[in-house]
């Protein structure tokens, strides 16, 4: 079975504004990133797409980048369920041994209010109706976790604040500003106890592209790639008046214990990490859904910079969702974000080992799907 490389990629600045259209963001990000990765437009083998007709603006809304994503009688895809999802699938094409090269495109530049977006994305025939959205899920959640678990307002204020100072040194982060604690927990109420700065902007516009290449045709342009060793999905369906079973994260449990019986780690081996938290309770319940830390010692690991961003396990050198929010293209970002930091592209970290753990919960729906992957550089 052939191992996978991430072999080139790009990224734009993300804004809550852009002046370029859909095809000014894919085209120059898609050439950039086949061009990082040293193939030519002709080598594609098969282009997959990450994103929701809701965010897109459009029905069947993949066949809109078909061009500029240099799909153009190519076999393509789309993933609805985030970018780690996405490249779980292109790296599963490459292993079939048919495919060779697999761009994984995304891009978020619908400017509709995205709280309307988001409502419309719900399952229509029970939380359309009562006007449910992420935010409202959100402060359930996020209320559950204040009421059953060992943690204050003021915990979540530090997890948000060491994303932000991480931010701050990320020149493609949305939100570049190093919000302190008290800045967050006086910033304006969203919902519950989340405040403005405890969950990401409302929508972040920007592109992103990764190139995955299969092991032969990797290594014949580079032999110091960075390689997805492992990768691990689940799916589970969370009940609003059962919010305390959500706060155990199965589904992210059951993806992680797979992407590292896949890779053949262990959460010890983990260099740094890139985690979907939309709000602090999602990062610092996935500590433990990852084994980072026992069940109630999560705070321990903000307040001691173990996860800071000049920690011995770095959580988010991105910022994370919380300083940069496009829905689409989230998961493609972060785990960009995880190979720059094993290239020494971003945060000032020696990582051999690298940990994406994406998921869907932009939607904030009670039903959600996690991928975990395990990213390793060096040659094949």
């Amino acid at each position: 079975m052939s191992k996978v490389a991430v072999a080139g990629y790009s990224t734009t600045e993300f804004a809550g504004a852009i002046n370029e259209s859909m095809d000014e963001l894919v085209l120059p990000t898609t050439m950039a990133a086949l061009e990082d990765a040293g193939v030519a437009e002709d080598e594609i083998d098969a282009v997959i797409f990450t994103g929701q007709d809701t965010y897109d603006g459009a029905a069947i809304s993949d066949g809109q980048k078909i061009s500029t994503g240099a799909a153009y009688e190519k076999p393509s895809m789309r993933i609805q369920s985030g970018g780690g999802a996405a490249i779980h699938q292109g790296a599963a094409k490459i292993q079939t041994g048919k495919f060779d090269v697999v761009p994984v495109v995304a891009a978020d530049f619908v400017t509709s209010p995205a709280r309307t977006m988001n409502w419309a994305s719900h399952e229509a025939l029970y939380a359309r109706p009562i006007g449910q959205n992420a935010d409202q899920s959100y402060g359930f959640f996020t209320t559950t976790h204040l009421d059953e678990r060992d943690v204050t307002v003021e915990d979540l204020a530090e997890t948000a604040a060491k994303n932000y100072e991480a931010a701050s040194r990320n020149e493609t982060a949305h939100r570049q500003e190093p919000y302190s604690a008290d800045d967050i927990l006086s910033a304006d109420p969203v919902v519950g106890p989340i405040t403005e700065l405890m969950r990401g902007p409302q929508l972040s516009l920007g592109a992103t592209v990764c190139v995955l290449l299969s092991e032969e045709v990797a290594k014949e342009r580079n032999d110091d790639n960075v390689w997805v060793t492992g990768t691990g999905l689940s799916s589970d369906r969370y009940r609003y008046r059962d919010m305390s079973r959500r706060l155990k994260q199965t589904s992210l449990r059951k993806a992680a214990s797979k992407a590292y019986d896949e890779a053949g780690v262990t959460e010890d081996d983990i260099d740094v990490a890139e985690i979907a938290s939309y709000i602090p309770s999602f990062e610092l319940l996935s500590y433990e859904g990852l084994d980072f830390c026992e069940e109630g010692k999560a705070p321990s690991l903000v307040h001691d910079g173990v996860t800071g961003p000049d920690g011995s396990l770095p959580v988010n050198l991105s910022g994370g969702p919380i300083a940069t929010n496009p829905p689409n293209a989230g998961g493609l970002y972060q785990a960009i974000a995880a190979v720059q930091a094993l290239n020494g592209e971003l945060g000032d970290v020696d990582a051999d080992t690298a940990l994406l753990a994406d998921n869907d919960m932009y939607l904030g729906e009670p039903a959600r799907s996690d991928a975990v992957l395990i990213f390793e550089g060096g040659s094949a």
